[in-house]
């Protein structure tokens, strides 16, 4: 059961996420967050313990004072300061996740686990990237993130070798040229229990699929005169969602044809389909990807239990996942991806056990093993998960031992708010086979546009770490309204 702290910020600049975050590991929770999250009841949360965060702007340092009870704990930590300059808002932030966790560390006497040390962004690797870029070298790197982040060292090692092999892939003077297509299909034959993306269920009519599709072609041409304008290169074609695979044969072939014909130009170097969905997949829709020089496709069994589909709402069994991937593996693809998920709803150790051994028994191209994140937008919000975290680590770490068993090496990873154990998603794939949209969407170190509903499209700025971005609208109907005006915003990030 957690604990409630209060927190009294005294740096003149926003914390409370940093500071929640840290104490977590703890199992504190502030208590005005407690008591906004219940609103409507009566009362207030009392709080056990009393937090105050001050940064002295002359010294550089965050001190922090915990009191518990009669017992006070304090704490500082210096900002280091680059070039002689005021440390970044990074660096501050940096310093006041370390004050907490070693103020709480000596209030509670716990050492909780914490597989990532204390970052908590998405995109980890970008921070390697940028230490990489500064001069640190691959050998000393994982000492350093173990020092100044808490990183454990296997993952500190894991992130620069990843980091590395992302450098050979794409090399840093590409930066700015080559770039990613991601097309978003948001439908979905049903939505999984754990779902978060914005994804509505595909409309039946021929009508509605079509007019969509029709959409996605303006979006596309517009793409074609943003790429000649700015002398972009495309790499990577990727068509997502949702589930592509849920339109109809006619509108997916269409879909197919659209990008085939003006986008897939010599360049290109994959070409990338989600089919996931054993449930909507057929022999006329892998036709017609191996018709557009489709060479790569996922299809996920997401986990090895008839039981678990039901559970989760997936409208396919076991078989029919392995009916869809023979059938793959009897085309013109080359490399089929597939996706695992740790602790889905019901699944104890050995379940999940059973499913990795399965997964790597098939020797896909590219395995991706995610551990279960439940959004507020996801039914499962809420739900208790039933696996223990520490037995989630053990079968993350076992997955990777099964995947290096069979010549799949780790090449991308990013992690999620809410996730379990503060894991990581980790994407797995034989040498030569990594995708390259993967690297620039999850790296954000490569410009990539964004075509259809809840797409997004990002550009790096010279520094090779900040970004421009801009969203397309979720609703479809808003979508195809707006269009003419989305392209245009799109367009001025490149200007």
């Amino acid at each position: 059961m957690s604990m409630y702290f209060s927190l009294q910020n005294l740096c003149g600049f926003e914390i409370t996420r940093p500071v929640c975050d840290m104490a977590a590991f703890f199992d504190y929770e502030l208590a005005e967050s407690a008591q906004a999250a219940a609103a409507g009841e009566s009362g207030t949360i009392a709080a056990a313990a009393a937090l105050s965060v001050r940064y002295d702007e002359r010294q550089h340092i965050i001190e922090v004072c915990l009191v518990c009870g009669e017992h006070s704990f304090s704490t500082v930590e210096m900002c280091k300061l680059e070039q002689g300059s005021e440390p970044t808002g990074g660096e501050i932030t940096r310093c006041v996740k370390l004050a907490v966790v070693h103020a709480f560390a000596q209030a509670t006497g716990a050492r909780p686990a914490m597989p990532w040390g204390v970052l908590t962004g998405v995109r980890p690797g970008k921070l390697a990237h940028k230490l990489l870029d500064s001069g640190k070298s691959a050998t000393e790197l994982p000492q350093y993130l173990e020092q100044a982040y808490l990183l454990p060292q296997q993952q500190g090692e894991l992130l620069t070798n990843i980091a590395v092999k992302q450098k050979n892939i794409l090399p840093d003077s590409s930066r700015f040229t080559d770039a990613g297509i991601y097309i978003g299909v948001p439908y979905c034959p049903s939505r999984c229990s754990y779902c978060s993306f914005p994804a509505g269920i595909v409309p039946q009519d021929e009508e509605s699929q079509q007019n969509f599709v029709n959409l996605i072609e303006q979006d596309v041409l517009n793409v074609v005169q943003l790429l000649g304008m700015h002398s972009l290169a495309i790499r990577s074609l990727y068509i997502g969602g949702g589930t592509p695979t849920s339109l109809g044969d006619k509108a997916f072939a269409r879909l197919l044809e659209v990008v085939r014909k003006h986008l897939h130009f010599p360049e290109v170097a994959e070409f990338t389909v989600e089919a996931g969905r054993p449930d909507c997949f057929s022999s006329n829709k892998l036709a017609a990807m191996e018709a557009a020089g489709v060479d790569r496709i996922s299809v996920n069994p997401q986990t090895f239990h008839d039981k678990t589909l039901q559970v989760i709402g997936r409208r396919h069994s076991v078989d029919d996942f392995y009916r869809a991937y023979e059938e793959v593996r009897q085309s013109s693809i080359p490399v089929i991806n597939m996706d695992l998920i740790i602790g889905l709803p019901g699944e104890d150790a050995a379940d999940i056990d059973y499913s990795l051994h399965k997964a790597v028994e098939l020797v896909p191209e590219n395995l991706t093993i995610h551990t279960l994140t439940l959004k507020r937008s996801a039914a499962l919000f809420g739900s208790k998960i039933q696996l223990p975290a520490q037995q989630a680590a053990e079968l993350v770490e076992q997955g990777r031992e099964l995947a290096a068993g069979v010549g799949l090496e780790p090449y991308y990873l990013y992690r999620q708010h809410y996730m379990l154990g503060h894991l990581a998603n980790i994407g797995y794939a034989k040498p030569g086979t990594e995708s390259i949209y993967n690297i620039q969407m999850m790296e954000e170190r490569h410009p990539v546009i964004g075509v259809g509903p809840s797409s997004s499209t990002k550009l790096p700025l010279a520094d090779g770490h900040h970004l421009r971005r801009m969203n397309m609208p979720k609703n479809v109907a808003v979508y195809g309204q707006g269009l003419a005006e989305f392209c245009r915003k799109r367009e001025e990030l490149f200007r």
